[in-house]
């Protein structure tokens, strides 16, 4: 649940910076390009929604591995402390 929040808030943020600074940026002009879109006052909100969802998701990729590596790391431990109480209570 926590990344799927952390995909709207990334998503929102990149959206309207593209918004607010209608710069061309990889992957919604390239794109657009490749589709042949022409040139129009929808195209900005095109590429503002197109690298909302890529950054959204890209962040959202990063949040997932990085919680699945700590949460690798944390059952570790555990198991390697209860290991470790069971030998001495033997």
């Amino acid at each position: 649940m926590k990344g799927a929040y952390l995909f709207v808030i990334f998503f929102f943020i990149f959206a309207s910076a593209m918004l607010l600074i209608p710069l061309p940026m990889f992957p919604g002009n390239v794109v657009l390009a490749l589709a042949n879109a022409p040139s129009s006052g929808y195209t900005t909100y095109l590429s503002a929604l197109i690298n909302g969802i890529v950054y959204g998701l890209v962040t959202w990729a990063i949040f997932m591995v990085a919680t699945k590596r700590i949460e690798d790391v944390a059952s570790k431990n555990s198991r390697k402390n209860l290991n470790n109480k069971k030998s001495r209570a033997s």
